[in-house]
C-alpha cells in the first residue's frame, strides 16, 4: 500500500473460499489508497480459510462466525465490527485494481448520495459485467452494459439503482439506518433489496466508471440449483415489499416468462419451488411492504426515474 488509509473500510464474507481469498487480499494490498479497516466474516468456513488467515494475513481482522449466516447475515455482523464512515461489502470472488478505492472516494458526491458503485469486469471475457445495476418496474433486477466492451462506458460518473453488488461502498450511517441487509434473503437479491428501501428513503447510487473490478461471476456459489431457488424466491420478496405500483397478474406474467425462457430447462421445477416458497410469506409480506412504503419519501414520479436506466447508459 502506498498512501494513507482511506475513510472506507472493507468487509469480506467468506465460505469455504480459500482459492479466492488471496487474489482478493493481494489486490486489496496493491491499492494505491489503503482500506482504513479489512475485515473477512467467516461463516465457519470448512476448508483451510481460516489456517491461510492466520498463517499468511495477520493484518486482516477475523471475524470467526461460527457457522453459515449468508451473504446477508455474514455481511451485517462484518460491516457491524467496523468504524470508518463508509464500508465496502467485497465479494471474495473480487479483485479490484489497483486505483479503485482512490477513483472511489476522489468521485463527487451530494448529502443524498449513499452508496459508490464500480464497473464489474467479467473475469472470463473481459467485458462488462455490470456498470449499475437496475431495476425493472416488471419485478426484477438486471445489469446495464452487460456484456458490452468497456469502451462503451461513460467517462462522467452517473446516477444508479444500485451499486453493482459484488463491490458496494456505502455510507455506515444509512447502511444502519436502514437496518442493513434482510438476513431473510440469506444469499442473492439481498443487495437489490437494501439498493430498493435505500431509493425509497431518498438515496440514489454513483457509478463511477473508472473504477473497476474483476469479477469471478458465480465462483461462491458452486450450485446452478441453490442459486436459481434463491433468486427465484427472493425477487418475489423484493417484489412485494419495495414496489411501490404493483399487481399479481403483471408480476404473474413475469415469473411465467421467466421460467419458459431461463436455462437450464432442467432447473425450471427448483425455480418453480423458489417461488412457491416466495409466496408462502405473503402475509408477512405484505405487512413488511406496508411499512416500508408508509415511509416512502419520493413521490411516484421521481421514483420512476430510478426504475428505468440512466440517460448516461440508455
Amino acid at each position: 500500500m502506498t498512501a494513507a488509509p482511506t475513510d472506507v473500510a472493507v468487509v469480506i464474507v467468506n465460505y469455504d473460499g480459500e482459492r479466492l481469498l488471496p487474489a482478493c487480499l493481494a489486490a486489496l494490498a496493491a491499492q494505491t489508497l489503503a482500506p482504513a479497516q479489512i475485515v473477512v466474516a467467516d461463516n465457519g468456513s470448512r476448508d483451510g480459510s481460516l489456517a491461510l488467515l492466520h498463517a499468511h494475513h495477520p493484518h486482516v481482522q477475523t471475524l470467526q462466525l461460527g457457522r453459515n449466516h449468508g451473504f446477508a447475515g455474514g455481511a451485517n455482523r462484518g460491516v457491524a465490527t467496523t468504524s470508518a464512515p463508509w464500508v465496502c461489502v467485497l465479494n471474495s470472488d473480487a479483485t479490484p485494481a489497483p486505483d479503485w478505492l482512490e477513483l472511489l472516494t476522489a468521485a463527487p458526491r451530494d448529502d443524498k448520495t449513499w452508496a459508490l458503485g464500480s464497473v464489474l469486469v467479467s473475469a472470463t471475457t473481459g467485458r462488462i459485467e455490470s456498470a449499475g445495476d437496475q431495476y425493472s418496474p416488471e419485478g426484477y433486477a438486471y445489469k446495464l452494459l452487460r456484456d458490452r466492451p468497456l469502451s462503451d462506458l461513460p467517462a462522467e460518473p452517473y446516477r444508479v439503482f444500485a451499486a453493482p453488488g459484488a463491490a458496494p461502498v456505502f455510507r455506515r450511517d444509512v447502511f444502519d439506518r436502514l437496518g442493513g441487509y434482510e438476513e431473510r434473503f440469506f444469499l442473492y437479491y439481498e443487495d437489490v433489496d437494501l439498493a430498493f428501501r435505500a431509493v425509497l428513503a431518498g438515496y440514489h447510487a454513483l457509478l463511477v466508471p473508472a473504477a473497476r473490478v474483476v469479477h469471478q461471476l458465480g465462483a461462491t456459489t458452486r450450485s446452478l440449483a441453490r442459486g436459481r431457488f434463491y433468486v427465484a424466491r427472493n425477487s418475489v420478496w423484493c417484489a412485494v415489499r419495495c414496489l411501490p405500483e404493483t399487481g399479481p397478474l403483471r408480476l404473474s406474467r413475469r415469473w411465467l416468462t421467466e421460467l419458459r425462457c431461463n436455462r437450464p430447462r432442467r432447473l425450471a421445477g427448483i425455480e418453480l419451488i423458489g417461488r412457491v416458497a416466495g409466496l408462502a410469506r405473503l402475509p408477512r409480506l405484505l405487512r413488511e411492504r406496508r411499512e416500508i412504503q408508509d415511509a416512502r419519501v419520493p413521490g411516484l414520479d421521481e421514483l420512476g426515474v430510478y426504475l428505468r436506466p440512466p440517460d448516461a447508459v440508455a
